[in-house]
């Protein structure tokens, strides 16, 4: 295989080898470092690494902020490549783990894999066959789109809505439709303006649930103050901040509330009252950053 065809027989990954890695009470899209390396030994079974440096027989890792760095080299087909892993300086198996994230970050600049980091996908590369289990978009993927609405100067929640979907909850089996109807404003000549454009935020999120049908509810912007002890029982007024976001996202239903809270937690919730105090803060992080 050349250097060049990397791309397109590695850069969108199969959907069999993606991962879900939660985080902050969302998922993101990762491939494994075993399914890295099957991938580099079928380009180039020759295919070799090296640390940047190395002191005792043992490759530099720097420590900062509690992160840990590992710079190194990625050779395929006699091509070197620069990359870097980085992990929490407090992993168990921080060598294997800087090794992995190198060996991905390195991978990426070859070609592979790289539409789980590039907001090109949008346009370039088919959506991926869609999980059996419907989960919720990785806050990764609606970030790329996103940038994607800016280069295309694009207001992503008017994608959004034309679409008729909210990006708050967004589903992977929603996410075709929200690439189509991109595409569609993207090439669709420009209008002359109708109407004042609705340029606030509040405003705009007050048009788009009363187009859905939705009750608007102002959500109380008191600070999310990370509570001292994330396992234990949601408080009272955690919950009812929590419930008070929900319903102003467009969430009204007791199950449109357990859907997204199960989504959250990634485990079964009948009851908003069964979440964690750590659970309930990450995600009212998500529905409303401050």
């Amino acid at each position: 295989m050349k250097l060049e065809d990397i791309i397109t027989k590695y850069g969108v990954p199969d959907p069999s080898i993606v991962g879900k890695l939660p985080r902050g009470g969302i998922t993101l899209d990762f491939v494994g470092h075993a399914e890295i390396t099957r991938i580099l030994i079928d380009i180039d079974p020759l295919w070799n690494w090296s640390p940047v440096e190395v002191v005792n027989g043992r490759p530099v890792i720097n420590e900062t902020n509690g992160m840990a760095t590992m710079w190194a080299y990625l050779t395929i087909h006699g091509k070197t490549m620069i990359g870097v892993g980085s992990v929490r300086a407090d992993k168990p198996d921080l060598d294997k783990e800087l090794i992995g994230d190198f060996l991905r970050n390195a991978s990426m600049r070859f070609g592979i894999c790289l539409s789980l980091w590039s907001k090109t996908e949008w346009e370039e590369h088919p959506a991926p066959a869609q999980p059996k289990v419907d989960g919720v978009v990785s806050e990764q993927n609606i970030e790329r789109f996103k940038a994607a609405c800016v280069e295309a100067k694009l207001d992503p929640n008017k994608v959004a809505q034309k679409a008729g979907l909210l990006l708050v909850g967004l589903k992977d089996s929603e996410m075709g439709l929200l690439r189509d109807t991109f595409k569609a404003m993207k090439n669709a000549p420009p209008a002359e303006p109708t109407d004042k454009p609705i340029t606030n935020p509040k405003e705009l999120e007050k048009a788009m649930l009363k187009t859905f049908g939705g009750t608007v509810v102002e959500p109380v912007h008191t600070p999310n103050v990370p509570p001292k002890e994330p396992n234990a029982k949601a408080s009272t007024a955690q919950l009812g901040k929590l419930k008070a976001l929900m319903m102003a996202k467009g969430f009204s239903t007791p199950a449109g509330k357990l859907e997204l809270a199960t989504d959250a937690c990634k485990r079964t919730i009948t009851d908003l009252s069964q979440m964690k105090a750590g659970e309930v803060a990450e995600l009212i992080d998500v529905l409303d950053p401050q």
